[in-house]
């Protein structure tokens, strides 16, 4: 009786913990066998051809002007909105792009014609879509789902990708480390660029949009909602089958009671909290990821912390006492057999 007990002590929780040090272990050794690309200015094979032709006036706040006629000379500064950071765009997922494998040749001369201003702007899809080295990251769903949103819908067209994902900059949250408030509030940011700023707004519509603290002053407590919760967790439908959905509705449709998060099945179960555990479970392992660190906390949704850490103590002294009961009867058995 005691041997059964204690081989099926191993089978149910010695094994799995062996196997799943075996899986960290071989996706550990995976990882060292395939390595990514630095990136930097300094790997970078155009660097020297985009400072020429764009960078040098792009790249920098303040650049020269020269009158080629009289050759007088003097400082500009750079709009805003066509200054590109060097240092940003070499850490960006494109830093090994030439700046003209995106931008026609028109751009090399300067100043630039007024035909280079209205050439075709490239699309995800234009590089990404349907090819199978980029399926995981489903970008043809992803821009189904644009095509319904109503940032799509209302503008015609207008509201692309780049509103929201500069190309320049770019870089999947999804891959950045930190923790789960910093990308919360790297995703809002994206959101508040425009809706925190009626001039850029006026790019893509001319509808008169309200800022978005007043319209969310029906929330408890505005300010600590925004920082603990992405904009898209509220305002997008729902999709299990990619880590963030894009289908923005409008504003009528979006979440506005309480129970729809604070609840056992609570929206944020399935959009922010599902991206969270796995970025977690990427960087840590399932075990580690999920089981360990997932500090996803919503009240009404989760069981109490206390209780589930008396019940792992009380589990660790359960299976303690039966390894030590097992330990004993096997110790005793032979002494018992010698004395009978």
């Amino acid at each position: 009786m005691g041997n059964r007990f204690f081989r099926h002590l191993i089978l149910c929780f010695f094994v799995p913990v062996a196997l799943t040090s075996a899986a960290t272990a071989m996706q550990q050794q995976e990882e060292t066998i395939v390595e990514e690309k630095q990136k930097g200015l300094e790997f970078s094979l155009y660097a020297e051809d985009n400072e020429q032709n764009c960078l040098r006036c792009h790249g920098k706040l303040v650049f020269s002007i020269t009158d080629t006629v009289s050759g007088l000379s003097r400082k500009e500064l750079m709009a805003e909105h066509n200054f590109i950071s060097p240092d940003a765009f070499y850490n960006s997922v494109h830093w090994s792009f030439s700046c003209l494998d995106c931008h026609s040749d028109g751009f090399k001369s300067f100043p630039h014609a007024i035909e280079t201003r209205f050439e075709t702007g490239w699309g995800c899809l234009d590089c990404h879509g349907y090819d199978p080295t980029y399926a995981q990251y489903q970008f043809e769903e992803i821009d189904a789902e644009y095509q319904r949103s109503i940032h799509h819908t209302a503008t015609d067209g207008a509201f692309t990708c780049w509103q929201c994902h500069d190309a320049h900059y770019y870089n999947p949250l999804a891959r950045e480390s930190g923790s789960g408030r910093k990308n919360i509030l790297k995703s809002n940011e994206m959101c508040l660029h425009c809706h925190g700023n009626p001039d850029i707004i006026g790019l893509v519509t001319e509808k008169e949009l309200t800022m978005v603290l007043p319209r969310h002053e029906w929330l408890p407590d505005p300010d600590r909602h925004l920082a603990a919760v992405r904009c898209i967790d509220c305002h997008t439908r729902m999709n299990d089958s990619i880590l963030v959905a894009h289908e923005v509705m409008s504003a009528d449709s979006a979440v506005n009671t309480c129970v729809d998060c604070h609840s056992q099945n609570s929206i944020l179960m399935g959009t922010l909290y599902k991206y969270v555990s796995k970025e977690t479970r990427d960087q840590k392992g399932f075990v580690n990821g999920v089981i360990f660190s997932n500090d996803s906390y919503v009240i009404g949704a989760n069981r109490s912390k206390f209780i589930s850490l008396t019940g792992m103590i009380i589990i660790a002294l359960v299976l303690l006492i039966a390894g030590v009961h097992t330990a004993i009867r096997i110790i005793i058995k032979p002494v018992k057999k010698y004395y009978e």
